[in-house]
């Protein structure tokens, strides 16, 4: 069985949080796929990022939990699957997670994600080894209004 998922957002680079545009294909045996694929691109096709260059996560968050701020040497990219969630890079408004809206943060920008404060969260996410941990994020900053 073949599935496709095509998620569209905007551009929002200037708070050095980025919502992209991301388009995957998804079928029982990943390797067939991009074999597969190989003949629909002129000049390249799909290759397979199993390695520690890039770590992959799904992370389920219950409502309230949030981390702490920090920054990633080579950025990140959320793609919320279920529920609700907050992100915020410093300085910043705070902003809602929502399916179907991906959101890139550049390399280096500090920044902190969690779930709503009133429902939980399960998103992938997509980033280089190193992160550089900072402060706990306050009740405050959490449960302040996000922007729409």
């Amino acid at each position: 069985m073949r599935r496709q998922m095509i998620c569209w957002a905007r551009v929002s680079l200037a708070a050095g949080v980025g919502v992209v545009a991301v388009a995957a294909t998804f079928s029982s045996g990943p390797h067939a796929e991009m074999v597969a694929a190989q003949g629909n691109f002129i000049g390249g096709g799909p290759v397979r990022l199993d390695s520690d260059d890039v770590l992959k996560a799904r992370v389920r968050l219950a409502a309230g939990a949030r981390s702490s701020w920090h920054s990633h040497s080579w950025g990140q990219l959320l793609m919320v699957e279920e529920g609700h969630g907050r992100i915020q890079t410093r300085d910043q408004p705070l902003r809602e997670l929502r399916p179907g809206e991906p959101v890139m943060t550049a390399a280096g920008v500090v920044h902190w994600h969690g779930a709503a404060p009133d429902e939980p969260i399960v998103m992938l996410s997509f980033r280089g080894a190193e992160v550089e941990w900072f402060e706990p994020v306050d009740d405050a900053v959490y449960r302040a209004d996000p922007v729409r």
